[in-house]
Protein backbone atom coordinates (compact mmCIF):
# COMPACT_ATOMS: atom_id res chain seq x y z
CA UNK A 1 0.00 0.00 0.00
CA UNK A 2 0.87 3.52 -1.11
CA UNK A 3 -0.13 7.17 -0.67
CA UNK A 4 1.20 10.58 -0.99
CA UNK A 5 1.53 13.06 1.82
CA UNK A 6 -1.52 14.43 0.41
CA UNK A 7 -3.25 12.07 -0.10
CA UNK A 8 -2.70 10.84 3.74
CA UNK A 9 -3.01 15.17 4.75
CA UNK A 10 -7.13 14.56 3.25
CA UNK A 11 -7.14 10.84 5.15
CA UNK A 12 -7.19 12.21 8.46
CA UNK A 13 -8.35 15.55 7.74
CA UNK A 14 -5.18 17.25 8.34
CA UNK A 15 -3.38 20.25 6.79
CA UNK A 16 -0.22 19.11 5.37
CA UNK A 17 3.06 21.76 5.06
CA UNK A 18 6.21 20.53 3.01
CA UNK A 19 6.20 18.31 -0.11
CA UNK A 20 2.59 16.70 -0.40
CA UNK A 21 3.62 14.70 -3.73
CA UNK A 22 6.26 12.26 -1.35
CA UNK A 23 5.21 8.50 -1.69
CA UNK A 24 4.80 7.21 1.86
CA UNK A 25 4.56 3.05 2.29
CA UNK A 26 4.03 2.50 5.59
CA UNK A 27 3.53 3.67 8.99
CA UNK A 28 6.34 2.86 11.79
CA UNK A 29 7.60 4.35 15.50
CA UNK A 30 10.30 6.72 15.30
CA UNK A 31 13.28 4.25 16.16
CA UNK A 32 12.13 2.29 13.46
CA UNK A 33 10.87 4.50 10.98
CA UNK A 34 12.26 4.42 7.36
CA UNK A 35 12.40 7.06 4.15
CA UNK A 36 9.24 6.30 2.85
CA UNK A 37 7.57 5.64 6.27
CA UNK A 38 5.49 8.39 8.25
CA UNK A 39 5.48 8.45 12.09
CA UNK A 40 2.95 10.26 14.67
CA UNK A 41 4.16 12.00 17.14
CA UNK A 42 1.80 12.38 20.23
CA UNK A 43 3.84 14.80 22.35
CA UNK A 44 6.46 17.43 22.06
CA UNK A 45 9.30 14.81 23.04
CA UNK A 46 7.96 12.46 20.89
CA UNK A 47 7.96 15.65 17.83
CA UNK A 48 11.27 16.14 18.76
CA UNK A 49 12.93 12.35 17.95
CA UNK A 50 10.45 12.19 14.73
CA UNK A 51 12.20 15.29 13.42
CA UNK A 52 15.50 13.86 13.51
CA UNK A 53 14.26 10.47 12.47
CA UNK A 54 14.80 9.21 9.10
CA UNK A 55 10.68 9.45 8.65
CA UNK A 56 9.44 11.31 5.41
CA UNK A 57 6.81 12.48 7.20
CA UNK A 58 5.35 13.30 10.92
CA UNK A 59 1.70 13.42 11.56
CA UNK A 60 1.48 15.96 14.88
CA UNK A 61 -1.31 17.73 17.03
CA UNK A 62 -1.45 21.80 15.24
CA UNK A 63 0.27 23.27 19.18
CA UNK A 64 2.75 21.16 19.21
CA UNK A 65 4.04 21.06 15.51
CA UNK A 66 6.92 23.04 13.95
CA UNK A 67 8.28 23.18 10.32
CA UNK A 68 11.16 20.17 9.67
CA UNK A 69 13.79 20.81 7.07
CA UNK A 70 13.37 18.10 4.64
CA UNK A 71 10.36 16.35 5.70
CA UNK A 72 6.59 16.82 5.43
CA UNK A 73 4.59 17.37 8.07
CA UNK A 74 0.76 16.86 8.59
CA UNK A 75 -1.01 18.89 11.44
CA UNK A 76 -4.14 17.67 12.98
CA UNK A 77 -6.38 18.05 15.34
CA UNK A 78 -6.54 14.67 17.50
CA UNK A 79 -3.21 12.48 16.54
CA UNK A 80 -5.36 9.43 18.46
CA UNK A 81 -7.82 9.78 15.60
CA UNK A 82 -4.98 10.47 12.93
CA UNK A 83 -2.79 7.25 13.98
CA UNK A 84 -5.98 5.09 14.25
CA UNK A 85 -6.77 5.70 10.14
CA UNK A 86 -3.34 5.38 9.24
CA UNK A 87 -3.12 2.34 10.63
CA UNK A 88 -6.22 0.73 9.26
CA UNK A 89 -4.97 1.95 5.47
CA UNK A 90 -2.00 0.63 5.93
CA UNK A 91 -3.11 -2.57 7.68
CA UNK A 92 -3.18 -6.02 5.50
CA UNK A 93 -6.18 -7.39 3.97
CA UNK A 94 -7.80 -10.02 6.11
CA UNK A 95 -8.20 -13.71 5.07
CA UNK A 96 -11.61 -14.90 5.67
CA UNK A 97 -13.17 -18.25 4.60
CA UNK A 98 -15.03 -17.88 1.29
CA UNK A 99 -18.85 -17.55 2.25
CA UNK A 100 -20.41 -21.11 2.48
CA UNK A 101 -19.92 -24.26 4.56
CA UNK A 102 -16.36 -25.83 3.98
CA UNK A 103 -16.96 -29.67 3.10
CA UNK A 104 -15.28 -30.49 6.45
CA UNK A 105 -17.19 -28.62 8.86
CA UNK A 106 -20.54 -30.46 10.72
CA UNK A 107 -23.43 -27.88 10.44
CA UNK A 108 -26.61 -29.90 12.55
CA UNK A 109 -30.55 -29.76 11.68
CA UNK A 110 -32.25 -26.77 11.86
CA UNK A 111 -29.36 -24.46 11.93
CA UNK A 112 -30.13 -21.29 10.47
CA UNK A 113 -27.53 -19.23 8.33
CA UNK A 114 -27.72 -15.48 7.43
CA UNK A 115 -26.72 -14.05 4.19
CA UNK A 116 -22.49 -14.37 3.49
CA UNK A 117 -21.94 -16.42 6.47
CA UNK A 118 -18.49 -18.04 5.87
CA UNK A 119 -18.03 -21.52 8.69
CA UNK A 120 -14.51 -22.13 7.90
CA UNK A 121 -12.58 -25.74 8.17
CA UNK A 122 -13.20 -27.98 10.85
CA UNK A 123 -15.84 -26.05 12.24
CA UNK A 124 -18.65 -27.41 14.18
CA UNK A 125 -22.32 -25.81 14.70
CA UNK A 126 -24.39 -27.77 16.85
CA UNK A 127 -28.49 -28.12 15.80
CA UNK A 128 -31.06 -24.94 16.41
CA UNK A 129 -27.69 -23.07 15.87
CA UNK A 130 -28.56 -19.40 14.06
CA UNK A 131 -25.72 -17.05 12.81
CA UNK A 132 -26.58 -13.84 11.16
CA UNK A 133 -25.61 -11.90 8.07
CA UNK A 134 -21.75 -11.80 7.49
CA UNK A 135 -20.32 -13.35 10.04
CA UNK A 136 -17.27 -15.81 9.71
CA UNK A 137 -16.57 -18.52 11.80
CA UNK A 138 -12.41 -19.49 11.60
CA UNK A 139 -11.48 -23.38 11.02
CA UNK A 140 -12.07 -25.02 14.85
CA UNK A 141 -14.45 -22.86 15.81
CA UNK A 142 -17.35 -24.13 18.22
CA UNK A 143 -20.72 -23.45 18.55
CA UNK A 144 -23.46 -25.23 20.71
CA UNK A 145 -26.89 -26.37 20.34
CA UNK A 146 -29.26 -23.02 20.28
CA UNK A 147 -26.35 -20.54 20.46
CA UNK A 148 -27.40 -17.46 18.82
CA UNK A 149 -25.18 -15.27 16.97
CA UNK A 150 -25.34 -11.90 15.60
CA UNK A 151 -24.50 -10.32 12.28
CA UNK A 152 -21.01 -9.20 10.52
CA UNK A 153 -19.40 -11.44 14.18
CA UNK A 154 -15.61 -12.47 13.44
CA UNK A 155 -15.01 -16.01 15.38
CA UNK A 156 -11.68 -17.01 15.64
CA UNK A 157 -10.05 -20.28 15.76
CA UNK A 158 -10.55 -22.78 18.65
CA UNK A 159 -13.29 -20.65 19.73
CA UNK A 160 -16.08 -22.49 22.14
CA UNK A 161 -19.35 -20.89 22.56
CA UNK A 162 -21.62 -23.16 24.51
CA UNK A 163 -24.99 -24.30 24.29
CA UNK A 164 -27.83 -21.30 24.57
CA UNK A 165 -25.34 -18.51 24.59
CA UNK A 166 -26.03 -15.04 23.10
CA UNK A 167 -23.67 -13.30 20.76
CA UNK A 168 -25.01 -9.72 19.67
CA UNK A 169 -23.67 -7.83 15.90
CA UNK A 170 -20.16 -7.16 15.31
CA UNK A 171 -18.70 -8.80 17.94
CA UNK A 172 -14.97 -10.33 18.09
CA UNK A 173 -13.84 -13.76 19.92
CA UNK A 174 -10.04 -14.35 19.86
CA UNK A 175 -8.29 -17.63 19.42
CA UNK A 176 -9.58 -19.72 22.28
CA UNK A 177 -11.93 -17.94 23.81
CA UNK A 178 -14.60 -19.54 25.82
CA UNK A 179 -17.87 -18.76 26.16
CA UNK A 180 -20.58 -20.54 28.89
CA UNK A 181 -18.55 -22.82 30.46
CA UNK A 182 -20.00 -24.14 33.79
CA UNK A 183 -19.77 -21.63 37.10
CA UNK A 184 -17.41 -22.71 39.70
CA UNK A 185 -20.24 -24.30 42.25
CA UNK A 186 -19.79 -26.15 43.90
CA UNK A 187 -21.35 -27.54 47.93
CA UNK A 188 -19.89 -29.77 50.99
CA UNK A 189 -21.56 -32.89 51.01
CA UNK A 190 -21.25 -36.16 52.57
CA UNK A 191 -19.29 -37.62 49.85
CA UNK A 192 -16.99 -34.70 48.93
CA UNK A 193 -17.86 -31.21 46.51
CA UNK A 194 -21.32 -31.89 45.35
CA UNK A 195 -21.60 -29.59 41.94
CA UNK A 196 -24.17 -27.03 41.54
CA UNK A 197 -25.83 -26.94 38.65
CA UNK A 198 -25.22 -23.85 36.19
CA UNK A 199 -28.34 -23.81 34.48
CA UNK A 200 -28.37 -20.08 33.17
CA UNK A 201 -26.42 -18.61 29.85
CA UNK A 202 -24.04 -15.68 28.87
CA UNK A 203 -25.64 -12.53 26.79
CA UNK A 204 -22.82 -10.57 25.47
CA UNK A 205 -24.33 -7.12 24.03
CA UNK A 206 -22.71 -5.80 20.63
CA UNK A 207 -19.48 -4.34 19.39
CA UNK A 208 -17.93 -6.22 22.40
CA UNK A 209 -13.94 -7.54 21.87
CA UNK A 210 -12.95 -10.46 24.04
CA UNK A 211 -9.25 -11.64 23.71
CA UNK A 212 -7.47 -14.45 23.36
CA UNK A 213 -7.77 -17.52 25.85
CA UNK A 214 -10.43 -15.24 28.39
CA UNK A 215 -13.31 -17.05 29.83
CA UNK A 216 -17.19 -15.88 30.28
CA UNK A 217 -18.85 -18.80 32.56
CA UNK A 218 -22.53 -19.18 31.90
CA UNK A 219 -24.83 -18.03 35.01
CA UNK A 220 -25.82 -20.60 37.91
CA UNK A 221 -29.61 -18.87 36.79
CA UNK A 222 -30.41 -16.12 34.69
CA UNK A 223 -28.08 -14.43 32.40
CA UNK A 224 -24.12 -13.83 32.61
CA UNK A 225 -23.44 -10.17 30.72
CA UNK A 226 -21.14 -8.17 28.76
CA UNK A 227 -22.60 -4.96 27.88
CA UNK A 228 -22.29 -3.68 24.16
CA UNK A 229 -19.09 -1.86 23.62
CA UNK A 230 -17.04 -2.99 26.24
CA UNK A 231 -13.50 -4.62 25.59
CA UNK A 232 -12.21 -7.25 27.07
CA UNK A 233 -8.01 -8.25 27.12
CA UNK A 234 -6.15 -11.83 27.07
CA UNK A 235 -6.42 -14.36 29.70
CA UNK A 236 -9.20 -12.45 31.27
CA UNK A 237 -11.88 -14.45 33.84
CA UNK A 238 -15.49 -13.28 34.15
CA UNK A 239 -17.44 -15.37 36.39
CA UNK A 240 -20.81 -16.81 37.00
CA UNK A 241 -23.70 -14.44 37.25
CA UNK A 242 -21.56 -11.30 36.27
CA UNK A 243 -23.24 -8.00 34.81
CA UNK A 244 -20.71 -5.95 33.01
CA UNK A 245 -21.95 -2.50 31.79
CA UNK A 246 -21.37 -0.76 28.01
CA UNK A 247 -18.09 0.45 27.07
CA UNK A 248 -16.11 -1.23 29.97
CA UNK A 249 -12.07 -1.89 29.70
CA UNK A 250 -10.57 -4.89 31.00
CA UNK A 251 -7.52 -5.09 31.43
CA UNK A 252 -5.14 -8.92 31.21
CA UNK A 253 -4.96 -11.08 33.69
CA UNK A 254 -7.74 -9.69 36.04
CA UNK A 255 -10.85 -11.68 37.43
CA UNK A 256 -14.33 -10.64 37.82
CA UNK A 257 -15.53 -13.00 40.79
CA UNK A 258 -19.43 -14.50 40.68
CA UNK A 259 -22.26 -12.40 40.60
CA UNK A 260 -20.33 -8.55 40.74
CA UNK A 261 -21.99 -5.79 39.00
CA UNK A 262 -19.64 -3.23 37.20
CA UNK A 263 -21.04 -0.57 35.50
CA UNK A 264 -20.70 1.36 32.43
CA UNK A 265 -17.45 3.03 31.27
CA UNK A 266 -15.21 1.21 33.67
CA UNK A 267 -11.71 0.64 33.67
CA UNK A 268 -9.93 -2.77 35.40
CA UNK A 269 -6.32 -2.19 34.74
CA UNK A 270 -4.18 -5.27 34.64
CA UNK A 271 -4.13 -8.22 36.85
CA UNK A 272 -7.19 -6.53 38.87
CA UNK A 273 -9.18 -8.89 41.08
CA UNK A 274 -12.86 -8.00 42.33
CA UNK A 275 -14.31 -9.80 44.56
CA UNK A 276 -17.98 -11.89 44.52
CA UNK A 277 -21.37 -10.01 44.54
CA UNK A 278 -19.79 -6.31 44.89
CA UNK A 279 -20.70 -3.23 43.00
CA UNK A 280 -18.59 -1.00 40.76
CA UNK A 281 -20.25 1.98 40.35
CA UNK A 282 -20.05 3.63 36.57
CA UNK A 283 -16.97 5.81 35.19
CA UNK A 284 -14.77 3.83 38.27
CA UNK A 285 -11.31 3.52 37.37
CA UNK A 286 -9.12 0.61 39.05
CA UNK A 287 -5.22 0.63 38.94
CA UNK A 288 -3.35 -2.47 37.64
CA UNK A 289 -2.74 -5.01 40.69
CA UNK A 290 -5.89 -3.73 42.46
CA UNK A 291 -8.08 -6.12 44.75
CA UNK A 292 -12.13 -4.69 44.92
CA UNK A 293 -13.39 -6.19 48.00
CA UNK A 294 -16.21 -3.62 48.58
CA UNK A 295 -18.44 -1.70 46.85
CA UNK A 296 -17.11 1.66 44.79
CA UNK A 297 -18.89 4.40 44.11
CA UNK A 298 -19.62 6.21 40.61
CA UNK A 299 -16.48 7.61 39.21
CA UNK A 300 -13.85 6.49 41.44
CA UNK A 301 -10.34 6.24 41.27
CA UNK A 302 -8.62 3.23 42.97
CA UNK A 303 -5.52 1.13 44.11
CA UNK A 304 -3.84 -0.80 46.17
CA UNK A 305 -4.74 -4.04 48.21
CA UNK A 306 -7.77 -3.78 49.10
CA UNK A 307 -9.14 -1.20 46.94
CA UNK A 308 -8.88 1.91 48.35
CA UNK A 309 -8.63 6.07 47.09
CA UNK A 310 -5.52 5.98 44.68
CA UNK A 311 -4.74 9.48 46.37
CA UNK A 312 -4.46 7.97 49.67
CA UNK A 313 -2.96 4.48 48.72
CA UNK A 314 -0.19 6.58 47.11
CA UNK A 315 0.27 8.32 49.98
CA UNK A 316 0.74 4.95 52.17
CA UNK A 317 2.71 3.82 49.70
CA UNK A 318 5.01 6.59 50.23
CA UNK A 319 5.34 6.32 53.55
CA UNK A 320 6.00 2.31 53.60
CA UNK A 321 9.02 2.99 51.23
CA UNK A 322 10.24 5.07 54.33
CA UNK A 323 10.07 2.45 56.82
CA UNK A 324 13.04 1.30 57.47
CA UNK A 325 14.43 5.25 57.74
CA UNK A 326 11.13 5.77 60.48
CA UNK A 327 11.79 2.74 62.42
CA UNK A 328 15.54 4.19 62.76
CA UNK A 329 14.53 7.58 64.00
CA UNK A 330 11.80 5.82 66.32
CA UNK A 331 14.61 3.66 67.83
CA UNK A 332 16.68 6.52 68.29
CA UNK A 333 14.07 8.49 69.83
CA UNK A 334 13.66 5.31 71.98
CA UNK A 335 16.81 5.15 73.42
CA UNK A 336 17.15 8.77 73.87
CA UNK A 337 13.93 8.73 76.25
CA UNK A 338 15.83 5.37 77.94
CA UNK A 339 18.90 8.10 78.59
CA UNK A 340 16.76 10.82 80.01
CA UNK A 341 14.76 8.70 82.46
CA UNK A 342 18.50 6.81 83.79
CA UNK A 343 19.37 10.62 84.27
CA UNK A 344 16.28 11.72 86.18
CA UNK A 345 16.55 8.47 88.43
CA UNK A 346 20.25 9.28 88.74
Amino acid sequence: MQITVGELARLVEGQAEGPTDVIISGVRAVGDAGEDHVVVAENERFFRQAAESKAACIVAAKEIATPVLGKSVVLVDDTGEALIRILDYFKPSERIPTPGVAGSAVVGKGVSLGAGVAIGANCFVGDGAAIGDGTVLYPGAYVGECVTIGRDCRIHPCVTIYPRCVIGDRVVLHAGVVIGADGFGYKPGKQGLVKVPQIGTVEIGDDVEIGANSTVDRAKFGATIIGSGSKIDNLVHVAHNVKIGRNCVIVALSGVAGSAEIGDNVTLAAQTGVKDNVRIGDGCVVAARAGVIGNLRENSIVSGFPARDHVTEKKAQAAWLRLPELIERLRVLEREVERLRAQEKG
